[in-house]
C-alpha cells in the first residue's frame, strides 16, 4: 500500500512540473506571437513610410511574411485582404488579435493575426495535465482514506479477537467457580455474581464482534436508549440527571452494540463534569440520529478535529478508548459518529446517525 502511494505521488509530482512546464511555454510563445506581430505591424508601417506607393508596399510585403509561423493577415483600409499567410481567407474573420497599420499617426490597414496552432495544442496538453492532477490527486485521496480505513479496521480486527480470546477461559472458569460456591452463598450476593459474570459475558460479546461482521436485525433505537438508561441512571442517580427525548424510531442494528455506544457516550459526560445528560432522538433527512447532549466541559476546537481517532482523550489518564469504541460500533451500522456543538460547560452535543430502516 505505501509503495503504491508513493509511485502515485511521485507521478503527480511530474505531473505538476509538467503543467506549469507547458504554461510556462504557452506563455512565452503567446508572448512572442505578440511581439512579432507588433513588430510586422511596425515594419509595414516604415514601409508604407519609405515606398511611393501602396502597391509596392504588399509587393514587399509577401516577402516579410514569408518566415511567420502563425496565422496572420494584412487588410487595408478600403477592407480588402492584402496578403495572409497560415490561414485560409474564409477564416481571416475569425483571427482574433490585431495591430494597426499607420501612415503619419493616419490609420491606413490593419494586421490580423492569432496564435500558432501548435501554441492551441499546447493550452489542450496543459488542461489534460490539469485534469490528470486533480484525476491523480483524487486518486491519491481515496488511496489515504481507504489505507487509513483499512488500517484501523485490521487494528480492531486483531485488537478485538485477541481481546476475546485472552478473556473467554478466565470467564468460563468464573462460570464453573461459581457453580461450585453458589449454594453457599447468600441470595443478594448470588444474585449480584449472576449480574456481574452477566455483565463481563456481555462485554466479551461486544469485543468479540468488533472484530468482524455483525448480523443486523431490526432494532427498536428508543426501546435500546431507554434500556442503557435504566442501567446508567442507577449507577450514576446521585450525581447526574439523564433524561431520554424523542419519538420510535427503528434501524437495522445490533443492539448490545448500540448500548455499549451510549453507555459510552454517558460515560464520557459524567466524567467530564456533567450532571445533567439528555438523550434526543430525532431524524436528519433520511438517517435517524441520536444526540448525547450535557453540559460537561465539552471539547475545544482542536480536540474536536482530534476526537474519534486513536489514542485521543481529554482526560489526564484516558487511554482514548471511548471515542473510538464510538466511531467503529457506528462504522459497523454503516452509520457516523461527530461532536455536533460544543459550549464548554454549557452545551456539547455528540451525535451518532445511522440509516433509516
Amino acid at each position: 500500500m505505501n509503495l503504491r502511494l508513493l509511485g502515485i505521488s511521485v507521478l503527480g509530482v511530474f505531473l505538476i512540473l509538467g503543467m506549469f512546464l507547458s504554461l510556462w511555454s504557452v506563455s512565452k510563445l503567446e508572448r512572442k506571437s505578440k511581439e512579432t506581430s507588433r513588430s510586422l505591424s511596425a515594419l509595414i508601417s516604415a514601409l508604407i513610410v519609405s515606398s511611393l506607393t501602396y502597391e509596392e508596399v504588399y509587393l514587399k510585403l509577401g516577402k516579410v511574411i514569408e518566415g511567420i509561423d502563425f496565422p496572420v493577415a494584412v487588410i487595408d483600409k478600403t477592407g480588402k485582404l492584402i496578403a495572409y499567410k497560415n490561414v485560409s481567407p474564409e477564416d481571416v474573420g475569425n483571427l482574433r488579435f490585431s495591430e494597426d497599420i499607420t501612415y503619419y499617426n493616419e490609420r491606413v490597414g490593419v494586421l490580423k493575426y492569432d496564435y500558432p496552432g501548435y501554441v492551441k495544442l499546447l493550452r489542450v496538453i496543459t488542461f489534460l495535465l490539469y485534469g490528470g492532477m486533480v484525476v491523480l490527486s483524487a486518486l491519491i485521496f481515496y488511496s489515504l482514506y481507504f489505507s487509513i480505513k483499512y488500517e484501523r479496521a485490521e487494528f480492531w480486527m486483531g485488537f478485538a479477537k485477541g481481546l476475546a480470546h485472552q478473556l473467554a477461559t478466565p470467564v468460563s472458569s468464573l462460570y464453573g467457580w461459581y457453580e461450585v460456591v453458589k449454594e453457599s452463598l447468600p441470595e443478594d450476593a448470588r444474585e449480584g455474581i449472576n449480574r456481574d459474570l452477566d455483565r463481563l459475558s456481555s462485554v466479551l460479546r461486544r469485543f468479540s464482534k468488533l472484530g468482524g461482521n455483525i448480523s443486523l436485525e431490526k432494532v427498536d433505537l428508543f426501546e435500546v436508549v431507554e434500556k442503557v438508561l435504566r442501567y446508567m441512571s442507577e449507577k450514576y442517580k446521585s450525581s447526574t440527571n439523564i433524561t431520554l427525548e424523542g419519538e420510535r424510531f427503528y434501524i437495522m442494528g445490533d443492539a448490545e452494540l448500540l448500548e455499549w455506544a451510549i453507555e459510552n457516550l454517558i460515560k464520557n459526560s459524567v466524567e467530564a463534569g456533567a450532571d445533567k445528560i439528555k438523550v434526543r432522538l430525532h431524524s436528519k433527512g433520511n438517517r435517524t440520529c441520536l444526540s448525547i447532549i450535557d453540559n460537561g466541559k465539552g471539547f475545544t476546537k482542536k480536540e474536536i478535529g482530534m476526537a474519534f481517532k486513536t489514542s485521543f482523550s481529554t482526560k489526564q489518564k484516558g487511554w482514548g478508548v471511548g471515542l473510538l469504541l464510538v466511531k467503529r460500533i457506528a462504522d459497523l451500522h454503516k452509520g457516523s459518529a461527530f461532536i455536533e456543538k460544543s459550549d464548554p460547560f454549557f452545551e456539547t452535543i455528540i451525535t451518532l446517525c445511522f440509516p433509516t430502516l
